[in-house]
């Protein structure tokens, strides 16, 4: 399902945990405005911004999957009203370094497609994937939470949120080498505007909601 021209419901049903434990990570109807929402408000508006690609590592997580990944009891992601994202970076071959998903980690897996062109072309224009061109004979398209370059990049992406888009929580978040920024918007309009920058331990600390 199309829910904005760069964005799909299927980014944020995406989940490497809920693959490999199982988990029916379908968005149940109810909660896809809320998605949408996001998406209208923030996500597509940062993405034309920038024109670039804009990675959910983290969107909707139905209860089982919140608590596989150690999510809080009231996380904003099983409402549908949170993402984490992250940049992506070209890879000439498959990324040897998994990330893990869940609290800010990105899956390197099988529906970040390989993109090949024999001339410059543009990428496809999807949230995730879009936004460059690419010349060379086989080209990945992989997340990024991990370089300098990336870090940068998100920082750019919060201050250009804070100044122009609705939002409850903007939070800048850290484990170890991998990065990830997670917004979330609130239907109701009742927004708290919450920006923090947190470091979190490896494997310890409770997630935000």
């Amino acid at each position: 399902m199309k829910l904005t021209e760069h964005f799909t419901l299927a980014e944020f049903e995406r989940s490497a945990t809920a693959a490999r434990l199982h988990i029916d990570n379908r968005v149940p109807a109810e909660l896809v405005p809320n998605i949408r929402n996001l998406c209208e408000q923030v996500l597509e508006p940062l993405r034309e911004h920038f024109q670039e690609a804009v990675y959910v590592t983290s969107g909707y997580r139905c209860p089982q999957l919140n608590s596989a990944v150690g999510g809080v009891a009231n996380s904003q992601h099983m409402r549908g009203e949170a993402a984490d994202i992250c940049p992506l970076r070209a890879c000439p071959s498959p990324d040897p370094s998994p990330v893990r998903e869940g609290r800010g980690g990105c899956s390197t897996e099988a529906d970040i497609c390989p993109l090949r062109a024999a001339s410059p072309s543009p990428l496809p224009n999807r949230g995730g994937v879009g936004g460059g061109a690419c010349s060379t004979a086989a080209v990945r398209m992989v997340p990024d939470s991990t370089s300098p370059e990336a870090r940068k990049k998100m920082r750019e992406w919060a201050e250009w949120i804070m100044d122009n888009c609705p939002f409850d929580q903007l939070l800048r978040e850290r484990r170890g080498q991998s990065c990830w920024l997670h917004v979330s918007l609130r239907p109701s309009g009742e927004n708290r505007q919450m920006v923090r920058k947190i470091e979190r331990k490896e494997n310890k600390g409770k997630e935000k909601n």
